[in-house]
């Protein structure tokens, strides 16, 4: 914030207007800070969602009699994350 305060200096602002300044831009990192936060959240939500979608229609292919390699082309995805999903289901 010494930083900031220095530029303002040498802007030549009062010193009622270099707070009301000061206070502004820290509302202002507040909510980019806030937003970010948000987006994070929201980033981790559609993910998970996506996982567990994912995890979902690996266990109705093998529920289907249909094999790890083939769910694993039909999918995509890798081997051992077919393997693992069916073993996770089957511990349950």
């Amino acid at each position: 914030m010494k930083e900031a305060n220095e530029k303002l200096d040498t802007m030549k602002l009062p010193e009622k207007d270099r707070k009301a300044y000061d206070k502004y831009l820290n509302h202002l990192m507040s909510i980019a800070s806030r937003n970010h936060t948000i987006e994070i959240d929201a980033k981790e939500i559609i993910k998970k969602a996506q996982e567990e979608k994912e995890i979902e229609f690996v266990l109705r292919l093998h529920g289907k009699g249909i094999h790890p390699p083939e769910i694993s082309d039909l999918t995509g995805l890798p081997l051992e994350r077919i393997l693992q999903i069916i073993e996770n289901q089957s511990n349950k």
